[in-house]
């Protein structure tokens, strides 16, 4: 018997964007609040650098849901030679894990997939190991440490 398909989750509301008011989750209110997937991915390839900084802050039912968002840039051809947005998406996962990894037990196995992705695709990102340092080192972390969580959950 198959599976039948996963339903879509909804959108976040305010209150999972917005969970403690702070200044950072009211300005990520301004710019994800309402957006469906396609439309956020339009901010992400918009200005990877300026919306993904939302992503840390906003709260964790709406990051498990947006996350996506950066994940389907990064397979873009949008995120080609981008190394700025690898760097900034390794920060954001180290934040993520250290900080609320128990939130991300729902998105562990698509963030180890997308941690391998770039692994396996890194000269598409143009990474200069001279700005970055071992950016690619962190990746392999990161990818191992979602993988562990898949196999916790």
């Amino acid at each position: 018997m198959s599976e039948a398909p996963k339903k879509p989750s909804p959108i976040p509301g305010r209150g999972d964007i917005n969970v403690f008011d702070s200044l950072d989750e009211r300005e990520a209110c301004k710019h994800f609040l309402g957006k469906n997937l396609d439309e956020a991915e339009g901010l992400l390839r918009e200005n990877f650098l300026y919306y993904q900084e939302d992503l840390m802050w906003m709260g964790p039912r709406a990051f498990t849901y947006y996350v996506h968002a950066a994940i389907n840039y990064i397979h873009s051809d949008s995120a080609s030679a981008n190394g700025d947005a690898v760097n900034c998406l390794a920060g954001l996962f180290e934040f993520w894990f250290e900080h609320y990894r128990q939130e991300l037990l729902l998105v562990a196995e698509p963030l180890a997939e997308v941690c391998r992705y770039i692994l396996d695709h890194w000269i598409k990102f143009g990474v200069d190991a001279r700005i970055y340092g071992d950016l690619r080192a962190r990746f392999v972390v990161l990818a191992k440490a979602f993988e562990h969580l898949c196999h916790d959950a």
